[in-house]
């Protein structure tokens, strides 16, 4: 809008109000021009594409009102203001859309913009110096904009992963809960239930089979030491960080259920899972495992892997022991737990025929990682290069119109190439960049003193300074040792005066001085030009400088702000899990142990109703324990 405004106040508003002649279809042209490129400007932030299109409609509105020729036009210039929006329309693609949106948007409006000239001033030897102007402003535009939007995706990035770290501290408690609690279940299920099922089975059929009390008492006096030992381990490890141990087997698993009675086929074509899905397919697998052994005990079970899917599945067979209520209602949050952490998911439900079946999916490598696209920096540096390459054949366009020749302009261009093409290192080398440039930027003198470039043309290297100011911003945003990085202010300036002071001195009339008196000439010149031009130079270097010295605290701010956070949540979240270790381990150590341990103890005294009586309370305190500690209402 403020575009529009000083559009409409500075013309045709000013002129009007002095009083200039002012035609009135052009009048009307403008001012409907625009407020039609000022409208499509409101949409280049959600619809950039179909904003370049409205701004160039609005242009193209703007033409016949403007007939070629016309000396009003080049006197009052008449839209001097709403021209930027040929730029800003084509950025913010550069910012919202696609590489090869951008690429287009710069081509439509390079050709706009040399079409338009060729319509005002007529086809000539100027059009070719304006389409290279407009190219070297475009290029400038698509830099800017893709790293604008580089810079914004990487503030989302930031702020989401701020979000996440914020969130993993907030529910750091809750989740260390549901992972201890999972072990737990898991040392649950495996090792006290079965001593249960087993004690049952035992005690309900003592008088049919009495070689079943000595099989069950040997079962729980070695089962429940393992379950002691793994409760201890467990303990000591809890306050510490959770470490990975050796990977799991479905092998060995089958087989320890085999032993308790279970007919398990084993069926594993692609082999076992590998360590980054291992232990979360393990884990799924034994707690499908062990509910057959509760609610189906001596049936059919089916184990398959095949490198993406757990499949477990049993007939329903057997005879159901006493176990009602051993089981603590988190099996199957658990299985689904651990499969979303593997990037998975797991159903189970009852099978057809009969039985219950337990299906786990997951990617093929563990979970795909979804990555957004960036702009390369790569990318944008080769822009920069052309850019720069573009900007110093300013001067070699002025050197066509005098008449230069191809033989002349050959070396020229080289020249101006070898001077720009380090700047695509400068991110990697910013100090050695900054070197090569000051060092190559000799070469321009050199052409002329060597007779490759009259000395009355070396003005044409009179705009190979910007790859020096790049670098200056450069090794000021990225250099080390920041605080040498104001000396490449007096080195550009040092380096650029020399290189100008040579062209200069090289143009020198000779009006029959000896070679001697011509050095000394030359010599005396150099020296008082390299003053001159390099405090001239100093300035623009200075400018540069300062620039690449904000975007560096401006972006120590942004890392501090943000990785500070990042860093300082998830500390806060190690802290809390930490803590929850030790609480839960204080518990366990307090109840849980005293009646796991007088689980082997009654076995070794051949009373099994005290093995299955310390089980069975085993099972209640663990029970207990996970009921208080994962219950919604138990606070910090």
């Amino acid at each position: 809008m403020l575009l529009v405004a000083g559009q409409l106040l500075y013309w045709p508003g000013l002129h009007l109000m002095r009083g200039d002649p002012v035609p009135a279809l052009a009048v009307t042209g403008v001012v409907t021009a625009t407020l039609i490129m000022g409208a499509g400007l409101l949409l280049r932030r959600d619809r950039p594409v179909p904003a370049l299109a409205v701004v160039l409609a609005g242009g193209l509105l703007a033409l016949p009102a403007m007939p070629a020729g016309q000396q009003w036009i080049a006197e009052y210039d008449a839209v001097l203001f709403i021209w930027v929006a040929d730029l800003i329309a084509p950025f913010s693609i550069a910012v919202r859309g696609t590489g090869r949106q951008t690429a287009a948007a710069l081509g439509v409006v390079i050709v706009w913009e040399t079409s338009v000239s060729a319509y005002q001033e007529g086809v000539g030897a100027d059009l070719a110096v304006t389409g290279l102007l407009t190219a070297v402003f475009c290029g400038m535009v698509a830099v800017l904009g893709r790293r604008r939007g580089r810079w914004n995706a990487a503030r989302a990035d930031a702020a989401r992963r701020l979000a996440a770290a914020q969130r993993t501290e907030r529910e750091a408690t809750d989740a260390e809960r549901r992972r201890l609690a999972r072990e737990l279940h898991d040392v649950t299920a495996h090792h006290l239930t079965s001593i249960v099922v087993n004690s049952s089975a035992a005690e309900m059929l003592g008088d049919q089979r009495p070689d079943l009390k000595s099989e069950a008492l040997d079962f729980a006096a070695r089962t429940g030491r393992e379950t002691l030992d793994a409760l201890h381990r467990l303990v000591a490890v809890m306050p510490a960080t959770a470490t990975s141990g050796d990977q799991p087997e479905l092998g060995d698993l089958a087989e320890g259920f085999r032993a308790l009675g279970q007919r398990i086929t084993l069926d594993l074509p692609s082999g076992e899972p590998g360590p980054e899905l291992a232990e979360a397919v393990y884990g799924i697998a034994r707690e499908a495992l062990t509910n057959t052994l509760r609610y189906a005990p001596g049936g059919e079970v089916l184990v398959r892997w095949d490198g993406t899917a757990l499949l477990v599945e049993d007939d329903g067979g057997g005879t159901v022991t006493s176990t009602a209520g051993l089981g603590g209602g988190r099996g199957l949050t658990g299985m689904r737990e651990r499969a979303e952490t593997a990037g998975g998911t797991c159903e189970a439900g009852p099978r057809d025929g009969g039985g219950w079946r337990v299906r786990a999916v997951f990617a093929g490598d563990g979970g795909t990682e979804l990555r957004a696209y960036r702009g390369s920096p790569a990318v944008i540096d080769a822009a920069l290069v052309v850019t720069a390459i573009l900007v110093q054949m300013l001067g070699l366009a002025a050197g066509l119109e005098d008449g230069m020749t191809v033989a002349i302009a050959v070396p020229v261009v080289i020249a101006q190439v070898a001077h720009a093409l380090p700047l695509l290192l400068r991110r990697q080398e910013p100090w050695g960049v900054f070197a090569v440039t000051a060092v190559t930027g000799l070469l321009f003198p050199l052409l002329v003193h060597a007779g490759a470039v009259p000395a009355g043309l070396g003005y044409v290297f009179v705009f190979g300074c910007a790859a020096e100011l790049v670098m200056v911003y450069t090794v000021a945003a990225r250099g080390a040792v920041p605080s040498a990085t104001p000396l490449t202010i007096p080195a550009v300036a040092l380096s650029w005066g020399l290189s100008m002071s040579l062209l200069l001195a090289a143009g020198l009339p000779n009006d029959g001085e000896t070679a001697q008196d011509r050095l000394v000439l030359a010599s005396v010149t150099t020296v008082m030009f390299i003053g001159l031009l390099g405090l001239l130079m100093a300035v623009p270097a200075l400018i540069f400088w300062l620039f690449g010295s904000a975007a560096r605290r401006r972006r120590d701010r942004r890392h501090a702000l943000e990785e500070g956070g990042v860093a300082t949540a998830l500390i806060q979240a190690t802290h809390r899990a930490m803590a929850e270790r030790h609480r839960i381990a204080a518990g366990l150590h307090r109840d849980v142990l005293r009646h796991a341990a007088d689980v082997p103890a009654a076995a070794v005294r051949g009373d099994i109703s005290g093995v299955l009586a310390s089980a069975r309370a085993a099972l209640t305190a663990m029970r207990s324990l996970l009921d208080k500690e994962v219950s919604p209402s138990a606070s910090e």
